[in-house]
Order: structure tokens, then C-alpha cells, then sequence
């Protein structure tokens, strides 16, 4: 679909994920060694994993110091596969580390808000449609987007960078259009 306004909202903090992540980590590297530690000659896929774990935290550290943003997926693939892979084979703790990975990704996706005159769309994960009829009103005002449902739940969220005094005016009468074009619709 193309929107006529799409409002990206403001990076929430991703501390908590990081730290359930290296947590992650650092419960595979410790179990990873015990195995070995007890079972060295079965266990030398662990000498490939937990080497292959540390690398891709160190890379994490880098590329968070460069772009500000760290993914821990690399190391939570490696992790799951030393649980699939492992003489110790664990399909529960694979499966967990595997959907981690799968979900990081879209846990730190962007954040964002798309309006057009049919709906208004969340790029959450399940995704989340709102119609013009459930909406009292929508507005953006000093940096801040607020969307008022017709249920008594009220949206707001601080948007990311600077938006002008025009698109701010411009953005309220589009949205002010749009309820009033769907009440009408409703009455009809």
C-alpha cells in the first residue's frame, strides 16, 4: 500500500534486548564448555561454537560503536546450532535461541506509522490496521503524534527528528479530512 504520510516514531531504548541477548550468550558459552569440559572428545563441535559465538559478540561491540544499533543474531544462530549440533543436543534450547534470532530483527525494526485515506497502519509484529471509522482524531503537535480511537485508547508516541510547522498543518487537515470522510460515510 502507499501512504500518504508515513511517520517513523522515535527509537525506544533497546537495553533490555541487548541484555537478554548476551545473557543468551553467556548461558550457551558456559553450557557449551561444560560439555566439552566433560565429554572433550565428543564435544569438539563446541571448540568451532563457542569460538564462533565470541567472534560474532566482538563483532556486535564493533559494529554497535560504528552504527549505534547491535544485533546479536549472528551469535544466537551459532548458539542454536551448538544446541542442534552438539553430542549434547538440546532441540528445545536450538529451537529458543533460533526464534531469539529470528526475532531480534524485528523487535529493532523501525518503528513506524502509515497513513492514507483508507487506513491507518502500525508496522508492528502481528501487524496493526486501523480504519478512519475507529478514529475521534489524529494529530501531530510539538514533535508528538496523537491518535485518539473511537474506544477510549489513546496513541502516543514522540516522533523521530524534526517535523516543520507546514507538514505538522498539513498532516492534521489530512487527518481531519479523512475522519470527517469516513463519519459522513458512516451516516450515508
Amino acid at each position: 500500500m502507499v501512504y500518504d504520510f508515513l511517520i517513523t516514531l522515535k527509537k525506544p531504548d533497546y537495553r533490555f534486548v541487548d541484555q537478554v541477548s548476551q545473557l543468551m550468550y553467556i548461558f550457551a558459552i558456559l553450557a557449551f564448555g561444560f560439555f566439552y569440559y566433560h565429554f572433550p572428545k565428543s564435544g569438539i563441535v563446541y571448540l568451532v561454537i563457542i569460538p564462533a559465538i565470541l567472534l560474532a559478540w566482538a563483532y556486535t561491540f564493533y559494529r554497535k560503536s560504528k552504527k549505534g544499533v547491535a544485533f546479536y543474531r549472528l551469535g544466537l544462530f551459532a548458539a542454536a546450532a551448538g544446541w542442534l549440533l552438539g553430542p549434547k543436543t538440546n532441540l528445545w534450547m536450538g529451537i529458543l535461541y533460533a526464534i531469539a534470532g529470528l526475532l531480534e530483527k524485528q523487535v529493532k525494526f523501525p518503528q513506524e506509522i502509515g497513513f492514507s485515506e483508507a487506513e491507518v497502519s502500525f508496522n508492528t509484529f502481528p501487524r496493526k490496521v486501523l480504519n478512519w471509522t475507529e478514529i475521534n482524531n489524529a494529530v501531530i503537535k510539538d514533535g508528538i503524534i496523537t491518535i485518539d480511537q473511537k474506544n477510549n485508547q489513546l496513541i502516543q508516541k514522540e516522533i523521530e527528528g524534526y517535523v516543520t510547522k507546514d507538514i505538522e498543518n498539513e498532516f492534521n487537515e489530512f487527518c481531519r479530512r479523512c475522519i470527517n470522510s469516513s463519519n459522513n460515510n458512516e451516516q450515508s
